[in-house]
């Protein structure tokens, strides 16, 4: 799969305020960002998890903690769909 790889310096003082550690900033960094995406219409749910690397549940609660409304089109549900038809 090809990657962008991303890197830049986090304060510290910023990343405690964040709730960050040396041991999940990564991640926490990336969910951030997928749910960023996701609350602007940058990136569809699917991909939102994707990027995330969590599940829909794990996502979801994200979404509810920070009250970002999950939006699911007919679209995604048709995709959804397919991708079950190819299990």
């Amino acid at each position: 799969m090809n990657a962008l790889h991303i890197e830049f310096d986090l304060p510290s003082l910023l990343a405690t305020q964040a709730g960050f550690d040396a041991k999940n900033a990564t991640a926490e960094v990336r969910r951030m960002l997928a749910l960023f995406l996701y609350e602007h219409q940058r990136l569809s749910l699917s991909k939102a998890l994707e990027m995330a690397e969590i599940s829909y549940w794990e996502f979801a609660e994200l979404n509810r903690q920070l009250g970002i409304p999950i939006r699911y089109t007919q679209q995604e549900l048709e995709e959804d769909m397919n991708r079950l038809v190819h299990v």
